[in-house]
């Protein structure tokens, strides 16, 4: 059954794609909705995982994706980073179709769900560097400090000229983070983000994550099984399995 809880407002209650953009398209760095209009998805001549589902995710907010393993939460997040193909249905980022135009949507977002897609024989500091040189984004005079503060707000700093094939599953946890985030996005998302983290780097991310929602209007979505991250981060929750 689909849940979707609104949070009260406080106020009412006291790794690498070209940065380009096409004609008649919307800039990825706009802040645009993620709408997902009457989507199905089921494998071969399977049940159906996600059936005529419609949503928005809408700039300025986070949603936390939570239920047991197998509901349906990695499926949907797979439908939405063009991992796969919905079996009917569209979504749209803004006006663009993100399976026919994947290259442009993805050069707008961040997203992080398998450490072991990482270059095992590279550190930490060439591989966000090669990140914003493809997409376009990489300055002299900026990136070496957005990477520095990146690095410090995960607690890489010691280990970034190690190569990542020697890190821990919680430093791999943290690099893919960092890749996901360096380009500063306005479309993030998680796959059980908070794993293997200790409790200060937890917090640490937990506040960058409200503040890029809260200041710059970032879309996150993020699926977690903590419900003291979702309670703190999320405005509203997507219960699994959904109907």
């Amino acid at each position: 059954m689909s849940d979707l809880r609104k949070k009260p407002d406080p106020k009412e209650n006291s790794y690498a794609n070209g940065d380009q953009n096409r004609a008649g398209n919307p800039s990825p760095d706009k802040k645009n909705a993620l709408c997902l209009k009457s989507v199905s998805k089921r494998y071969g001549q399977g049940k159906y995982i996600i059936e005529n589902f419609s949503h928005t995710f809408e700039p300025g907010t986070a949603t936390g994706l939570t239920g047991p393993n197998g509901s349906g939460k990695t499926t949907l997040l797979r439908l939405i980073t063009t991992a796969a193909y919905p079996t009917s249905g569209t979504v749209l980022w803004g006006d663009v179709d993100i399976h026919k135009n994947p290259h442009q949507f993805l050069s707008g977002t961040g997203f992080a769900f398998d450490s072991s897609e990482l270059p095992q024989f590279a550190n930490t500091d060439e591989l966000l560097e090669v990140i914003l040189r493809s997409r376009g984004k990489w300055s002299d005079e900026k990136s070496p400090a957005k990477i520095n503060e990146l690095l410090s707000l995960l607690q890489l700093d010691e280990r970034r000229n190690s190569l990542i094939g020697t890190y821990s599953s919680g430093m791999m946890q943290k690099t893919l983070l960092a890749a996901a985030l360096v380009t500063e996005p306005p479309l993030i998302m998680l796959d059980e983000p908070f794993r293997a983290l200790d409790v200060e780097t937890r917090s640490a991310l937990t506040a960058y994550l409200n503040k890029r929602k809260k200041a710059f209007g970032d879309t996150i979505i993020i699926s977690s099984h903590l419900p003291e991250v979702v309670e703190v981060l999320c405005d509203s929750v997507l219960s699994f399995p959904l109907s």
